[in-house]
């Protein structure tokens, strides 16, 4: 009997050393829910499926006694103040009875969305009982939009997105990106705590804006406790803390309260990639076989279908076996139906009269038997429409020996054509460039730094690879590792290469190298046909030297004059020898040109192919590759 009256008043001891950890009353009848947070629930149920108990709660509802609360919340290991009231007591037994199902399928979200919270939260310090946030926010859904625009797992408005780095236009909305919009938000909280030093402060201000919470602190007289400015906020914010702490209870909680995760399927292994050309989900779809709903619930940022690749580079999400096939299959994507779903990204830029490009050269092009618009406009990256409003043409049938206008950009054409010339007249050296003009230019020369990156529990492969910027085969090759395998507090190494601009001058030798430029349909087909592997950018090229052998000058030069310079981006599965083969080069010679002292080929490394003039082969095409001669050599120009 007397161990019993002393448990009774210990446990009435701790009840009221709780609710004595805020100052202020808060009743039953004060609890307020936001209106947003009812809403995000009723779509919840809408769009899937989920039953509620409305008329009280159902006979698997498990309540407690305060005391159980009151304990549960004091065990959980986090340094946020989670204090038990009331308000907080309804909202518990909110989520354990009517709202149970709904915990159930947020459960079973959580196991796709919380370890992507963690990892963002866990950089940056931040207690990871934050990553609940989305709970009340979204009700974890990635694609959802309030009344007054807020958007996302996070809820960003788009003002307050854009000064965290989200971007947001037609096409692209990186609020609805799950693991962008996490890391704008824990920014955001970050920045809140660093003003208000207390985290029911910063969950009160991210509902209702900093804004509102000063102007509760400035009308209490100063006050900095929550429950002290409690009567101060907003009507529908003074129920939001105590909806989090309630949040945190039953994510924590729920198997004593009777309520299981729900299945909700989401891939084991997902991978992502930087895609550099515009592509339409239709394209991926059709080419890959994966349902278009699939890649629109994996990049729900993507407004239109449409990943705008071509303004800059951006983040495609797939499960990892679909990015592989993604990246085998990348040129068939790239060009499957592109001018049927991707028609206005090549009509933008034309001039009101006559409908040529701003700034655009004019090329003479005369039909030949068996030529179609489409081959013609794939010739020379331009469309079918374009080609007819240019020449006025109202059908798609083409007369032998008809000629026809078409325009493209005079930078661009100057790219294509002078960029693997150009390449060849560097050098490999840190600190020597070739120039034909002999004046100062500016080289990129690759600078590798290498860190370290320390595995943590719960860390995955894509996530480590994400994080760093890298694909997992880089990482794995780097460290030399074969297996999936992670370990707890393993240090992986972790390589990143940069560009670093040099200015140099350099004196040219005696004659002076000169490069003959072939004809611009000559040029066209070389790029139709090496679309892939010609690179446009020779910054981004490791420099090679071109140098005569033996004394032979003449000789090298001459043979120069009659060689065509490419460059071939190594895919999965190639080896050197098949890469040789396919150009009818032997393997010493890619690695001779390409200064390798190995003959195993990289994926995505680009490799110098030198390969014979046209006119030496006495044919009308070269090798295998399916270039064909057409047109006069006329030069664009003699010399660079």
């Amino acid at each position: 009997m007397f161990k019993r009256i002393i448990f009774t008043g210990l446990l009435f001891g701790f009840t009221v050393l709780a609710s004595a950890q805020y100052t202020g009353v808060v009743n039953d009848d004060s609890t307020d829910t936001p209106s947003e947070f009812k809403r995000n629930y009723d779509l919840l149920l809408s769009k899937k499926g989920i039953v509620t108990t409305d008329n009280g709660f159902s006979d698997q509802t498990v309540l407690f006694d305060d005391s159980v609360y009151i304990k549960r919340l004091h065990s959980l290991p986090t340094e946020m103040e989670l204090v038990f009231n009331p308000a907080v007591k309804a909202q518990i037994e909110l989520y354990a009875g009517k709202r149970k199902n709904q915990v159930s399928y947020m459960l079973g979200e959580g196991k796709y969305y919380f370890p992507i919270f963690e990892q963002v939260l866990d950089k940056e310090g931040l207690p990871l009982e934050l990553k609940y946030l989305p709970v009340i926010e979204s009700a974890l859904n990635p694609v959802i939009r309030s009344r007054v625009g807020a958007s996302g797992l996070w809820q960003f408005m788009a003002a307050t997105g854009k000064m965290y780095d989200l971007e947001v236009n037609s096409l692209v909305d990186e609020r609805f990106d799950p693991h962008k919009s996490t890391v704008a938000a824990v920014k955001y909280l970050k920045d809140l705590y660093a003003k208000y030093n207390d985290w029911n402060l910063v969950i009160a201000a991210y509902n209702c804006g900093p804004g509102r919470v000063d102007k509760a602190i400035s009308r209490s007289g100063g006050q900095t406790d929550y429950w002290a400015l409690y009567p101060y906020l907003p009507k529908e914010t003074r129920g939001y803390v105590p909806i989090f702490i309630a949040a945190t209870y039953i994510m924590n909680y729920f198997q004593e309260h009777n309520i299981t995760p729900m299945n909700c399927p989401k891939p084991a292994t997902m991978d992502s990639l930087i895609v550099n050309k515009t592509v339409h989900f239709q394209q991926i779809s059709d080419v890959l076989n994966i349902p278009v709903d699939d890649i629109r619930k994996f990049n729900p940022q993507f407004k239109k279908d449409v990943i705008p690749g071509d303004y800059k580079g951006y983040t495609l999400n797939l499960p990892i076996n679909n990015l592989t096939d993604f990246i085998k299959n990348e040129d068939a994507i790239y060009g499957y139906k592109k001018d049927e779903l991707l028609p206005h990204r090549k009509v933008a830029g034309l001039d009101v009269v006559g409908g040529a490009p701003l700034g655009a050269s004019t090329i003479t092009y005369r039909v030949k038997r068996g030529d179609t618009l489409a081959r013609i406009a794939g010739t020379y990256g331009v469309t079918s429409s374009q080609i007819k409003q240019w020449n006025g043409l109202s059908s798609n049938k083409l007369s032998v020996g008809r000629r026809l206008k078409i325009y493209r950009q005079q930078q661009e054409l100057q790219t294509n054509v002078l960029a693997d010339n150009n390449s060849a007249l560097s050098s490999q050296s840190d600190t020597t460039v070739l120039s034909v003009s002999g004046l100062t230019r500016t080289v990129a020369v690759p600078k590798t730094t290498v860190s370290y990156y320390k595995v943590r529990r719960g860390d995955t492969w894509a996530g480590i690879a994400k994080k760093n910027k890298a694909s997992i085969a880089d990482i794995k090759s780097w460290n030399n590792i074969k297996s999936n395998k992670l370990i707890a507090g393993t240090s992986l190494k972790i390589q990143k290469t940069e560009y670093v601009e040099i200015q140099e001058a350099v004196k040219l030798p005696e004659p002076q190298l000169s490069v003959v430029l072939i004809d611009s349909t000559y040029t066209a087909d070389v790029i139709n046909n090496y679309v892939k592997n010609i690179v446009r950018d020779e910054s981004s090229l490791p420099l090679v030297r071109i140098s005569p052998t033996d004394g032979d000058e003449q000789q090298e030069r001459n043979r120069m004059d009659d060689t065509k310079i490419i460059y071939h981006k190594v895919k999965i599965g190639e080896t050197m020898t098949q890469i040789a083969s396919r150009y009818n080069v032997s393997k010493k010679d890619i690695m001779s040109w390409n200064k390798l002292s190995s003959n195993i080929a990289k994926v995505g490394q680009r490799l110098l192919i030198l390969l014979p003039d046209r006119q030496e082969s006495g044919t009308s095409n070269m090798g295998d590759t399916g270039v064909k001669e057409t047109g006069s050599k006329t030069p664009l120009t003699s010399t660079l």
